[in-house]
Formats: structure tokens, sequence, C-alpha cells
């Protein structure tokens, strides 16, 4: 009986949006010269094998209305949406439905097979895929607590990682965790635990920079999170557990966050130093401390990051006992200078840490201004302000002037804060610091005028016009704008000087963006004629406010004359709806 009628609804064109054109154009020709082998349909699960440069076999799922929802081939491809093959099938399924064998469920299937029968047919998929026997072994009733045979698993681990796709390793352990999986939801925590720890040790093993290299999407490494949170849950009904499988799962989960440390902080394992913070005993600290130092000391110069983080573990665990000076002791005796010299701050040693800071780091800019931060945070105001004004501030490049301006803006009267804006405006000019000198101005009830001629004389002097138009601007001063864009002819102020002239100004507004469209049209791309076309479109209804509102037809006929000969960009005045007059 079929039921054609009532199947998802698929069009060629949602195939091509599924894949890249030339997948599409490829795919096509496969479907066209018959590539499609055996196709056969099971509910809304698509399958059928592709003849190409090798035989791939395909497989989809409809969605219940339309579209499709997954999509899978044997072959290599990743460039972006579904592979020529998988084009092909879907198109055979969009034109040819008919040819599609259907396959009745399983369940119907195999209702009819008596037990001899399918014991019989398991043991004929046994010789062929001999893997499947772990599936049969997991569905024998197992006692509670009885340890689980794991070799197998750790060997389809280890093959897993040996692929070469990411999407096939991440299918496979994704299979194996489905196993972990079940076994949580049956109640067996132990075998359970074992078998996701079991995961995540081969996990960390062969988690390399070359499946890094790989795994670009991430889906390995969400995988490997789930196998994380897997243990994690079984740690937490694991009340009674032995003390040495305890020990060996917290392990797992603290090499597992090493590996991270090592890839760089990738956010590998996610979750796993969680799990250690979470269930580890005062007991298993005594062994994980030690472990933690030895890798410490085992760290070299270039690992600074992952020596501090480290540190910091350490110290995060005494602190989460309430037990501060501990957590500092660890930092004084174990951590880096930068380390040291916050805990000092904490300490209210000031003098101490400004003293660490000189000597270890004054050339790291962001540091710097983290721990003056940091003195401003504990109190120790003026000592933050001496130890900014010695950091070399005429480098504006490094934010130290921002720092003393901000500083003396929150801390300092209105006249010292207008002052330190002053001299960071002189450094380094923008708009919103000349917006910061204007509030401030009124706020010292300073007299802002001749501060603004002022500033406005030395741009002039240095020739500063991109500054000169913003402020314009940013003051309404259009004529200014107009007159100034006229000496600095740059393609992005002209547009900005246009568009702040079209109501009081129409005729000059016009005038530049003609400019800009005859810049544009000489780019000689789609891309520019586009934008020649944007410009346009703004130039027609200001004809209307000048006194000349016919003017508009006749430009317009001029741009179409001028370039008949470039046919792309007529095609862009259409579109853009200017039309032939």
């Amino acid at each position: 009986m079929s039921d054609t009628k009532t199947l998802p609804r698929l069009t060629e064109a949602q195939v091509r949006q599924l894949a890249t054109k030339q997948s599409f154009e490829r795919g096509d020709r496969y479907y066209r010269n018959g590539a499609i082998i055996s196709p056969m349909r099971q509910g809304l699960e698509l399958r059928a094998d592709c003849q190409g440069s090798d035989l791939y076999f395909c497989r989809a799922t409809l969605g219940s209305k339309d579209g499709v929802t997954t999509a899978t081939c044997s072959c290599e491809y990743d460039w972006g949406g579904i592979c020529k093959h998988l084009v092909a099938m879907l198109l055979t399924y969009v034109h040819q439905l008919e040819i599609f064998e259907v396959i009745p469920p399983l369940e119907e299937l195999l209702a009819s097979r008596s037990h001899t029968e399918l014991v019989a047919l398991i043991g004929q998929m046994l010789t062929r895929h001999p893997d499947l026997l772990t599936l049969i072994e997991l569905s024998a009733p197992r006692p509670q607590g009885k340890p689980l045979d794991l070799s197998t698993y750790r060997r389809q681990v280890q093959r897993a990682f040996r692929r070469q796709e990411m999407e096939a390793i991440a299918e496979d352990l994704s299979d194996l965790q489905e196993v972990a999986d079940r076994l949580f939801q049956q109640g067996d925590w132990f075998n359970a635990g074992m078998f996701y720890q079991m995961l995540l040790q081969e996990s960390t093993e062969h988690y390399d920079y070359e499946v890094q290299s790989i795994d670009y999407d991430g889906e390995v490494g969400i995988v490997i999170q789930d196998i994380v949170e897997g243990l994690d849950n079984c740690l937490a009904a694991s009340q009674d557990l032995d003390h040495s499988i305890r020990r060996d799962w917290l392990t797992t989960c603290f090499e597992a966050y090493l590996r991270d440390l090592q890839l760089g902080g990738i956010d590998f394992a996610a979750g796993a130093l969680d799990a250690v913070l979470n269930w580890a005993t005062q007991t298993d600290w005594i062994w994980l401390e030690q472990r933690i130092r030895e890798e410490i000391n085992r760290l070299g110069p270039r690992d600074r990051w992952a020596k501090d983080s480290l540190v910091k573990l350490l110290a995060a665990q005494h602190s989460q006992d309430g037990d501060s000076q501990a957590a500092n002791a660890i930092i004084h005796e174990l951590g880096s200078a930068e380390q040291r010299a916050f805990v000092l701050i904490e300490e209210g040693k000031f003098t101490e840490a400004i003293a660490l800071t000189e000597e270890n780091f004054t050339h790291l800019p962001g540091l710097v201004i983290q721990f003056a931060e940091a003195l401003v945070q504990a109190g120790a105001h003026q000592q933050a302000f001496q130890f900014m004004s010695k950091q070399n501030p005429q480098n504006a490049r490094w934010g130290y002037q921002d720092w003393l301006a901000i500083y003396h803006e929150t801390h300092s009267d209105p006249q010292t804060a207008l002052e330190a804006y002053q001299q960071l405006f002189q450094v380094s000019p923008s708009l919103e610091r000349y917006k910061k000198l204007q509030e401030l101005a009124q706020q010292a009830q300073a007299t802002w005028e001749p501060l603004r001629k002022d500033i406005s004389k030395n741009f002039e002097r240095q020739k500063q016009w991109s500054m000169l138009i913003e402020i314009s601007l940013y003051e309404r001063d259009i004529e200014r704008a107009l007159e100034l864009v006229s000496q600095y002819p740059s393609g992005n102020y002209k547009a900005k000087v246009a568009r702040a002239a079209e109501q009081t100004k129409p005729e000059a507004a016009i005038a530049l963006y003609q400019e800009l469209v005859e810049q544009a049209i000489a780019g000689r791309s789609r891309s520019t004629y586009q934008t020649a076309a944007q410009y346009l479109k703004r130039i027609q209804p200001l004809f209307a406010a000048t006194d000349n509102p016919m003017g508009w037809e006749t430009y317009l006929k001029k741009i179409r004359s001028d370039y008949k000969r470039l046919p792309a960009l007529q095609d862009e005045l259409d579109q853009a709806g200017l039309a032939k007059l």
C-alpha cells in the first residue's frame, strides 16, 4: 500500500538551497546520468547508493511537513552544504519518487519471525559486523554492580580516533556514549561511570593537535562534553563508591583538564574541572594537590598560562573551604609575579605590590591598567595615581593617558579633569573626547568658546580635515562641513556631509551625491554599480526640493546615456527601480 500522497513535500528549489551551486550542478548531472542505485525509503528516511569515483552510501531524513532534517554521505565532502551524491538522491526523490523501494518499518519486518529465526538472523549480522556483539552483551541481564568488560569498547574508541573526518569520529564516539547513557538510565551508575571514565580517558589521550585541527566545528568536543556530564552524574550518585575507583574517576577528569591546558584552553572536556571541584573530598585533595604540584614543577617558562591556571586551582580549593589565608599562601609560594602582586593588594601591602609590579610587568599595558584598577578598588587611590603617572602616559596606544583622564574625572575636581582631557585630546583626538571636553568645561564653569576656537585653529593648522568635518557635523554647522569637505574630498565624508545637508542644502547634497555616483561607476564592478544606484535613489527626491524639480529626469537620462555601454550598470539601475525615462 502506497503512502506517497501523505509524504512530505520536497522541491528542486529546496534541494538547490541545501547545496552550493557547484555541488548542485554536479549532483544534477549525476541524477540525469542515472548514478543513483537501489533507492529505498523506510518511513521518512531515504537511502541509496550513488556511483561516482567510488560507490557512496547516501542517507537523508525528510521533515514531517517538508524539507530535509538530516543528510549524510559516506564520501569525504566537507565544503559547505550537502554533497553532489546527496543532491542526486534527493533530486531522484523529487522527480522519480516511484522508483524508491518502500521498506516496511523494522517492527513490521520482524513481527512474523520466530525466536529461532531471529537468533539466526542476529548470528548472520554478527558474522558480518562482529562489533555488534557489544550491543548483545549490554542487553543481557546483569547483576547490579557487576563490572562490565570494557576492552572491546576501548578498542572501538581507539579505532574512532583513527578516522580522518570530524563527523565520523563524533558519530562513533556518540554511539559509544549512548551505551553509557543506557546503563545510567537503567540505574547501573557503577558500570555507566566506568564506561564514561574509559571514554573520557581514551578521548583525552587521543584528542591531540591533529584531531583538534579537523574538529573545526567542535563536534567531537561536544560529544566529549556530554561524556564529562555523564561521569559527573555518576560521581553525584556514587556515595558508596570504592575509594580507589573514585580516585580513578577524579584523576581522569583532572587529566582531561590538563589536556585542555596543553591545547591552549579550548574548553576541551568542559566541565571536567567542575567535576573535580564539586566531588573531590578533603581526602581526595591530599593526593590531588600533590599531583597538581608535580605538574606545576614540570611546566617550563613557556607554559606560564597553564602554570598560573593550576596555581589558581590550588588557591580556589582553599578559598572554597573558606581558608583565604591558605589560598594566599599558595599564591605567594607558587604563583607568578603578577599573581603575587594582586594578592599583595588584597592583603593591603600596596608598597610591596607596586615594587613587584615595577620590577616584573610594566611592559604589559593591559596588566598594568588592571593592577592600577585593583589599587583603586582597594582604596589606594593616591598610590594608583602615582604608579600610573610614572608609566609613560604619553604613549596613547597603551591607554595610560585615558586611565589618568578618567581617574581625574572620577576623583579630582572638574578643572583638573578638564586639563587632563585636554592633554589626552592633544595626543589622541576623537569626537567623543571633544564632547567630553565640552561637558567638563561646563562642569568647571570654564568658557567653552575660546577653547573650541583654539581646537579648531590647531586642527586647521595641522590640516586635520576629518576631525574638523566630524565636529562640524556634530555641531550641525552644515555650511562649514560643506566648505571642509571640498578641501578633504574623502568619499566617506562626502556621503556623511551629503546626508546631513539633505534637509537644508539640497542642491549641495545633490552635487556631492553626483560626485559619489561618478566615483562608484568608475569602480567598474557589480558592487560599485549597486552603490551608485543607492546614491541615485537618495538624489531623486532631493530635486523636488530645488528650483529645478524636473532636473532628476534629465540627470538620470544623462547617466543612462553616458554609460549605455555598461550593461551591468544598466541592470543594477533597473533592479533599483530607476526605470528608463
